[in-house]
């Protein structure tokens, strides 16, 4: 049972990611040149590209704060479609896969390394009668690449020079995005921190690898 509900704290934080090699930052006083068109253009680009990747996995590692306790985890996140995924949790030693976590649109499903299986409709639900708590589960497909989610309104944004965030504060949530994969202005999270203060839930994700598909 704790290994479920270790699991279960993984995968609702998440989002998910990791140790990928990251470019050096700009020189004290240094001028980045900042995209056509301004941040604000290259935001609303971002977010019109990223609406159209269905598919994507994310490879990676997650530090959680619960309150008075906190883990890690391993996570491999493979989306295969708006609500289609399946999440891995594994052991952040051995590698050995502690819990799996399904959604196919209609069905949710959690398999535990002892081999219980638990369903519902919804993953927040899920998760909640697990944990007697409610997770953004279904944000985080969005907040884990750097864009909002479409389901509620964006309390504030701040943008870098190529506009993609460096915080982004939704549904109670605040996201930080310390840095990204390249300099590119539809480069991918390398690191995601996540709270909720409400909740003392504090998180983060670093991304090892990202594969995409449009």
């Amino acid at each position: 049972m704790k290994q479920i509900y270790l699991a279960l704290a993984c995968v609702g934080i998440l989002s998910l990611a990791g140790c990928a090699n990251q470019p050096k930052p700009a020189a004290p006083g240094a001028v980045v040149n900042p995209i056509a068109g301004g941040a604000e253009a290259a935001w609303a680009e971002r977010q019109r590209v990223f609406a159209q990747m269905q598919q994507w996995q994310l490879k990676g590692r997650v530090g959680l704060q619960l309150r008075e306790q906190s883990w890690s985890f391993g996570l491999d996140w493979v989306q295969r479609g708006n609500r289609q995924y399946e999440m891995q949790i594994k052991n952040p030693l051995t590698g050995g896969l502690m819990a799996t976590v399904m959604e196919t649109g209609a069905q949710v499903t959690l398999k535990a390394s002892d081999g219980k299986t638990y369903q519902d409709t919804d993953a927040e639900r899920l998760l909640a009668k697990q944990l007697k708590m409610n997770l953004p589960l279904r944000n985080l497909q969005y907040w884990a690449r750097g864009v909002p989610s479409p389901t509620s309104p964006v309390d504030a944004v701040k943008l870098d020079a190529y506009g993609r965030p460096t915080r982004l504060q939704q549904a109670g949530w605040v996201i930080d995005y310390p840095s990204y994969e390249g300099n590119g202005a539809q480069a991918l999270p390398s690191k995601v921190q996540l709270e909720k203060a409400s909740e003392r839930i504090k998180a983060k994700v670093v991304a090892k690898e990202w594969k995409t598909r449009f």
